[in-house]
C-alpha cells in the first residue's frame, strides 16, 4: 500500500503532499489539473517506468531544473530526483541507483487507460508488449531472459546487414554461435509467451463476458509466426529447419524474420479475428478484460497489484462503467483513479482529492 505521497517540480505540480488511505482513491478535476501527473509519478515509483513517456525528462516543470518525487510504501520510502541533464537518481531504503528501473518488480502495478484500445486494434508488438510486461512483473529470470533475447537479436541482426553490406565482423563463426543462442532463446520465450497465454485466455473471457453482458464471446490463443500447431517435443529442430530454410533471405534483406519478435497474442470471436470484425465499444471492453486479467495473474503468483485508471469511466457506456466499478470493489487492492468529475462514477470512492487550479500549482 501507498501511503503517502511527495511531489515537487512534476510536470504541472509544483509543491504538493498526499496521504492515502487503503481502498480507492480518486482524483478529480478539469483536464490540465494534473491528476493524471499524480498517477504517471506513483505508477513510476512502482514500475521503474512511465505510462506516457520514455524521456523521464518530460516529467520535469518547464521552469525547473530538476523534479523530486517521494513515496511510503509499506514500511519503506522510495523517491526519485530527475534532472534536466538527464541524471537520475532512484532509492529505495538506503539503496541508491542511476536507473527509474530498479523500482521494477518488487511492486507490481497494472495501468487502465484509453489508449489501450491499441492493445485490441494495434500492431502485433503491442500485444507482445502486454504478455512480456506481465511475465517480467511474474519474475526478474523472465526479465533477464527477454532482455538477453532482445540483445541477441539485435546483434544477429547487425551481423546480417553487414554481410549485406560486404563489411561482416568474426566471420562465419560468430553468425553460428548467434544463431544457436537465438534458437535457444527464441524456444525458451515461446514456451513462457505460450504458458501466458494459456492461464490469460478464462480470465480474459470471463471479465469480457461481464462487460459485454453476455452479448458476444471472445477468447485468445498464442499466434507464432511460423509454426500453426508446433509440436513442443520437436520445437527446437523444427526451428532449426525454419531458420536454414530462410538464410539465404535473411543475408539479403539483413534481418532476422523468423521468431518470437513476430508473433501476436489474437483474440477471437465466432470464429473471426476479434480486431477485423469488432466496434470501437467491444474493443474498450476487450482491453478492460485484458488488464483485469493481467490483474489476476500477478496476484494469483506474485503479490497483490496496485491498480490505476486514467480517465477510462468518460469513454464507457453506463452498464461498462457500472460493472467496472463493481470488478474495482471485488478486487480487494490499492486502486487510484483520475477522472475529469466525480459524477462519472457509479460508486462512492474511499477518498476523494479534487485537483483544482490552485491546488494543482501549489498556492
Amino acid at each position: 500500500m501507498i501511503s503517502s505521497l511527495h511531489v515537487s517540480q512534476i510536470r504541472n505540480l509544483h509543491t504538493l503532499d498526499f496521504n492515502f488511505k487503503e481502498g480507492i482513491t480518486v482524483f478529480s478535476g478539469k483536464n490540465g489539473s494534473g491528476k493524471t501527473s499524480v498517477l504517471e509519478i506513483l505508477y513510476l515509483l512502482c514500475q521503474g517506468y512511465s505510462f506516457k513517456t520514455k524521456s523521464l525528462k518530460d516529467l520535469i516543470h518547464w521552469k525547473s531544473e530538476e523534479a523530486i518525487a517521494r513515496i511510503r510504501l509499506n514500511d519503506s520510502t522510495r523517491a526519485i530526483r530527475l534532472q534536466s541533464n538527464s541524471n537520475i537518481l532512484a532509492k529505495k531504503g538506503d539503496t541508491e541507483s542511476s536507473s527509474a528501473s530498479f523500482f521494477f518488480g518488487e511492486t507490481p502495478a497494472v495501468i487502465m487507460q484509453p489508449a489501450d484500445i491499441s492493445l485490441v486494434q494495434g500492431a502485433p508488438e503491442e500485444r507482445r508488449r502486454y504478455l512480456d510486461e506481465i511475465l517480467c512483473l511474474l519474475s526478474p529470470l523472465n526479465t533477464e531472459l527477454l532482455r538477453h533475447y532482445r540483445r541477441v537479436l539485435q546483434q544477429r541482426n547487425q551481423w546480417l546487414r553487414q554481410y549485406r553490406n560486404g563489411q561482416v565482423f568474426g566471420g562465419e563463426d560468430v553468425y553460428a554461435v548467434l544463431t544457436e543462442q537465438f534458437i535457444d532463446l527464441a524456444i525458451r520465450v515461446w514456451r513462457l509467451r505460450i504458458d501466458l497465454s494459456n492461464q490469460l485466455d478464462p480470465s480474459i473471457q470471463k471479465y469480457y463476458h461481464i462487460l459485454a453482458e453476455g452479448r458476444d464471446k471472445i477468447h485468445c490463443t498464442y499466434r507464432q509466426s511460423i509454426f500453426k500447431d508446433p509440436d513442443a517435443q520437436n520445437l527446437e529442430q523444427s526451428f532449426r529447419e525454419k531458420l536454414e530454410g530462410v538464410e539465404e533471405i535473411e543475408r539479403k534483406q539483413g534481418v532476422t524474420i523468423l521468431g518470437p519478435h513476430k508473433d501476436d497474442l489474437v483474440l477471437w470471436t465466432s470464429g473471426h479475428e476479434f480486431r477485423s470484425v469488432a466496434s470501437q465499444g467491444q474493443s474498450r471492453s476487450a482491453a478492460i478484460a485484458m488488464r483485469f486479467a493481467a490483474l489476476d495473474i500477478t496476484k494469483k503468483e506474485k503479490a497483490p497489484s496496485i491498480l490505476f485508471l486514467d480517465d477510462i469511466f468518460a469513454e464507457l457506456d453506463e452498464h461498462r462503467r457500472r460493472a467496472v466499478a463493481n470488478l474495482i470493489k471485488e478486487k480487494h487492492t490499492q486502486v487510484f483513479i483520475a477522472t475529469p468529475r466525480l459524477e462519472d462514477l457509479s460508486f462512492d470512492p474511499d477518498s476523494h482529492i479534487s485537483m483544482d487550479s490552485s491546488t494543482s500549482t501549489g498556492k
